[in-house]
């Protein structure tokens, strides 16, 4: 059986690679292009197999009457009217939320067209898979009308459900004009698990900003478009006191009140097109005045989620007011770069991301699609393919592309490549006091990690080079990008693409 692009599987078995019960081959290594793209397309032979897998579940017997349920935001969509296409981008990325949030593992889901999505229960029960689609239901009208759902006449969003055999071809198209008639039919009442009776008077309509209950616009200010490395105070509740002595003095701790935190841009080169052509955006945490910064991933307390949630948050607002602010100085070279943002494992792990991740939604859908890339650190050794392939796909529905930094003793590159990470990554800042080693030491334990992601068909980058040596010997070895003081000294916000031919480092 083979899958067309197009179908409804294969758009469901996109957010369920997991269901393969069997490894797919590693992903071919793919040739190198001249042009400003960092990454390889993800494998697609493990997303076919997927899709196989769920038609077959969802259509092996007739007599399970197996359904597809679709939610729907028509209502919302009317009641928003004009204001529908600035808020859509940024509805879409809050209803996928709270669909992962609530959908359950191992159920896959799609968007279909632009208010609506379809979900699948393939191993649920009717009746738990009708109580989760108004869970969704339910939470959906709070996050876009906050309390003020309860009061309305018509519900923000809708659900109904209709039959695998009806809803889809024998082509594995979705019949569109069947779930048209199938959501008008519900238009006029849903069921919600705490509905109350509707009032005579409908509720006002909120605005466009109030319709996204709460969630903050991060258009730059005045002052945010004068930035260049200003400091911000982080006000939080005085950490809990360690249950134990750490051994290592030099430990870090949970993010204390009255911390600073700034955001600076390191420049990276790109073999693909040899340019410095990609921005890392990079945190600064200064515990108290006069204290050393500390810099990038070591800002991050190992398994600290809180700490990593509250740095996620600035890191992430702080990167979209400033990509926000390079693409308003009207140079249109400024559209060209590539952005990096880092993120922890344990704030993408963590049923709180969606408040990390929201700002992102202020950056157009085209600088999210052709620019953004996001990269996860501190992804814990023993974390399992099931996990690592959900953040994974998480992130990617976010942005361009996503990397996965690793450390030199793990071994993760085979894995990144199956389930469609671009690259994995070395972080030298990272490295522990008894794997500091020389140049040339570090130059061939490089090497051997080029030797071993090349086998696996994927690509590898180095972050904090600090010597110009470093720089050239893994621009010489094959590495896909890399950046650190030896390169160029960070800035304050993302910048053009600056040509950077690889004989200029080969010589170093």
């Amino acid at each position: 059986m083979s899958i067309a692009s197009e179908t409804i599987w294969r758009r469901l078995a996109q957010s369920l690679k997991s269901m393969l019960e069997t490894e797919s081959p590693k992903a071919a290594a793919a040739p190198k292009v001249g042009s400003a793209s960092v990454m390889r397309p993800p494998p697609r032979k493990s997303i076919e197999q997927a899709a196989d897998a769920l038609q077959e579940m969802l259509e092996r017997d007739p007599s399970l009457k197996a359904k597809l349920h679709i939610i729907s935001l028509c209502e919302y969509r009317d009641t928003v009217a004009e204001k529908w296409d600035r808020l859509a981008d940024k509805v879409a990325i809050i209803v996928e939320q709270v669909i992962r949030r609530n959908i359950g593992s191992g159920n896959p889901f799609c968007r279909d067209g632009e208010d609506s999505w379809v979900l699948a229960f393939p191993h649920v029960p009717p009746e738990e898979a009708r109580r989760r689609t108004l869970v969704i239901v339910e939470h959906l009208g709070r996050y876009l009308f906050g309390e003020q759902v309860a009061g309305r006449v018509r519900p923000v969003a809708l659900a109904t459900e209709v039959s695998v055999s009806d809803a889809v071809s024998g082509d594995g198209m979705l019949r569109s004009a069947r779930i048209r008639d199938a959501v008008e039919e519900t238009r006029a009442f849903v069921p919600c698990p705490s509905a109350v009776a509707p009032r005579c008077d409908p509720a006002p309509v909120p605005s466009a900003d109030e319709s996204m209950s709460g969630w903050q616009s991060l258009a730059p200010t005045e002052k945010a478009k004068d930035r260049s490395s200003d400091w911000e105070v982080m006000e939080t509740k005085a950490p809990k006191p360690p249950a134990f002595i750490d051994a290592d003095p030099n430990a870090i701790g949970a993010l204390p009140p009255g911390a600073h935190l700034s955001l600076m841009w390191r420049p990276t080169w790109v073999a693909a097109g040899e340019a410095i052509s990609a921005y890392g955006a990079r945190i600064a945490r200064m515990d108290r005045d006069g204290a050393e910064p500390i810099e990038g991933c070591r800002a991050y307390p190992e398994g600290d989620v809180k700490t990593a949630l509250t740095l996620d948050r600035y890191v992430v607002s702080t990167a979209v007011r400033d990509i926000i602010a390079a693409s308003r100085s009207g140079d249109a070279a400024m559209e060209q770069s590539s952005v990096i943002i880092p993120l922890s494992w344990y704030s993408l792990s963590s049923d709180q991301r969606g408040g990390v991740i929201i700002p992102l939604s202020n950056l157009t859908q085209a600088t999210r699609n052709n620019r953004l890339v996001l990269e996860i650190f501190h992804v814990p050794d023993g974390t399992s393919t099931p996990e690592l392939e959900s953040v994974v796909s998480f992130a990617k529905s976010l942005c361009r592309e996503v990397l996965v930094r690793t450390r030199m003793s793990a071994r993760r590159s085979s894995l990144a490549a199956d389930i469609g990470v671009s690259m994995v990554g070395l972080d030298l800042s990272e490295l522990r006091p008894d794997e500091r080693m020389d140049d040339d030491e570090l130059l061939a334990a490089l090497e051997r990690v080029h030797e071993a992601t090349t086998r696996d068909g994927i690509g590898c980058y180095l972050w904090g080079a600090r010597h110009r040596r470093v720089v050239g010997g893994v621009v010489q070895n094959g590495f896909e990008m890399v950046n650190g003081p030896g390169l160029m000294k960070d800035i304050g916000r993302p910048a053009i693409v600056l040509p950077a031919p690889r004989a200029r480092f080969i010589a170093a």
